[in-house]
């Protein structure tokens, strides 16, 4: 991170002022950390969230494709998941293989729910599309401003990831837009052209989550099972968890536009205090997941994860027993383990594959919308990979080296990236994947961290669109991807916008390495 500019004018320092006393009055914030060794201060302590001081520009026309590739991507996603024997676990399998303590154990829990029998036919995503814009690297590098101009606007966004476990920051993204609004609102030398569109993601990520319960509900009375105190959604956690903010933020939204209780949980937790209805009983009413709650036994309709993407969330085989107890119940889990094994990037890369990404499209023009956000994606530890490595190495700072991990912290880059690649077999190598390195334009920014800017200078963003899908799986059409898809809910509800310096790889606000911001789309 650059340093700080150490002398922000009168207006900044009034807007920080501003704009932090909107953090405290809204509930932008995260636990705080201790600022000499980053460590949480506890678990009660809050400070804002990281975040721009003003929106961040963004072309209309690579927006408004983010939004319109969230649907289908929705659908990919659960076509590909209903064909986890057929297509999904052959197309993670190098993968598993050359990670065996994380990606290999969700494959192996994933073959033990086929074997045994999915109780739940339902499944909820609360999924999000990452993007960055990517235009010629002249761009970025000393064109005059009317070139550098013209290539911004016809940036396109090319995806990073796509997230199907533990989206986060979709309440306290809507909350950063309505702090943007209403500096903007204020006027002032501040104020710039484009418009800041409005954000709907915590009212339709609690949407989802409030219609799967309906849904578990409804099924409960189908399958005449027997009387519970309560059926809730439970979130599952990390212990200390520094972004809790955002997540009790949603906890109250279900509560007071649903009438949804939600309560936290972890892994271990799960594994040591929950039980089947019936030990016995293989079917819905025999697996309902039934967990005390104070002086309740309460029924888990939905169980929503925001934990158990990263191997620290498994330090023992406890929690691996809690995350199997929760995929072998009634419950409908966001997301369930095929939702979670399509998230790999692993997939991502074989998606971009020709042939592939055809099969879970409506049409040929859906599959080239799609295809046009797919970064150059390599194998590595399947087949012949000598080229892609050899390309690697002669040009480390044109690609990415990214492991099968959720969370920031996890891809390597520049000088990194070539120690990992001579250091590893061709078999570790099938852990990973090779990226493109997207070559964003840089515009503007003024990052606000602990009520000061603490850097001003070129920065570039990164969006994420999030989108809600609640549907059956097809058992009988398994193999069709245009039929049978069962939809009870599937729309895009919103986004987040990440913006960070140009100096900086990483893109996670939690992790550290971005700020919150909200797109000002020219």
């Amino acid at each position: 991170m650059a340093t700080s500019t150490g002398s922000a004018d009168a207006e900044d320092e009034a807007l920080v002022q501003t704009a932090s006393s909107y953090c405290a009055s809204n509930g932008i914030l995260m636990g705080a950390r201790d600022k000499a060794t980053n460590k949480p201060l506890g678990a009660n302590i809050y400070e804002p969230a990281p975040f721009s001081l003003h929106p961040t520009l963004l072309p209309k026309a690579a927006f408004e494709k983010a939004y319109d590739m969230a649907v289908p991507f929705n659908n990919v996603v659960h076509r590909a998941a209903s064909q986890y024997q057929g297509w999904l676990r052959d197309a993670v399998k190098t993968a598993a293989e050359g990670d065996k303590d994380f990606t290999g154990k969700m494959l192996k829990l994933a073959d033990d729910v086929v074997e045994r029998g999915r109780v739940q036919n339902v499944a909820l995503g609360l999924l999000r599309s990452d993007y960055m814009l990517h235009c010629d690297e002249s761009s970025t590098s000393g064109a005059n401003a009317a070139d550098a101009k013209k290539q911004f606007d016809e940036s396109i966004p090319l995806q990073v990831e796509l997230n199907t476990i533990a989206s986060s920051f979709g309440c306290l993204s809507s909350k950063i837009t309505r702090m943007h609004q209403h500096i903007e609102s204020l006027g002032g030398a501040s104020t710039g052209e484009g418009m800041l569109p409005d954000n709907g993601a915590a009212e339709g990520i609690a949407e989802g989550l409030a219609v799967a319960l309906k849904e578990y509900e409804r099924q409960r009375i189908e399958q005449q099972a027997g009387a519970i105190d309560e059926i809730v959604v439970v979130m599952v956690v990390q212990p200390g968890e520094t972004n809790s903010v955002d997540q009790r933020d949603l906890e109250f939204l279900l509560q007071q536009k649903h009438g949804v209780r939600l309560i936290r949980r972890s892994l271990y937790e799960l594994a040591t205090t929950g039980n089947f209805a019936d030990d016995s009983g293989e079917d819905f009413s025999g697996r309902e997941l039934i967990i005390p709650d104070g002086d309740k036994m309460v029924a888990a309709g939905v169980v929503y994860y925001r934990a158990g993407y990263t191997p620290n969330d498994y330090p023992t085989e406890i929690e691996w027993d809690g995350r199997g107890k929760v995929e072998h119940s009634s419950a409908i889990k966001c997301p369930d383990i095929f939702y979670h094994v399509f998230g790999t990037k692993k997939v991502q890369q074989v998606l971009a594959e020709p042939n592939n990404l055809r099969q879970f499209c409506e049409s040929d023009e859906e599959e080239e919308l799609l295809s046009s956000s797919f970064a150059g994606l390599y194998a590595l530890g399947e087949g012949d990979d000598s080229a892609a490595v050899e390309a690697a190495l002669a040009n480390p700072r044109d690609f990415v080296l990214k492991p099968q991990r959720e969370g920031g912290g996890n891809n390597l880059y520049d000088d990194d990236l070539v120690k990992e690649l001579k250091s590893m077999s061709y078999d570790e190598r099938g852990a990973f994947i090779l990226m493109q390195k997207i070559m964003p334009p840089s515009v503007p920014g003024k990052l606000v961290r602990g009520g000061e800017i603490v850097y001003e200078g070129p920065c570039v963003c990164e969006l994420g669109v999030f989108g809600i899908t609640l549907r059956r799986y097809d058992d009988e059409k398994e193999g069709d991807s245009n039929t049978g898809d069962g939809v009870i809910l599937n729309k895009v509800v919103g986004h987040i916008l990440r913006s960070k310096s140009v100096q900086t790889d990483e893109g996670g606000v939690a992790a550290g390495y971005a700020f919150l911001s909200s797109p000002r789309v020219v």
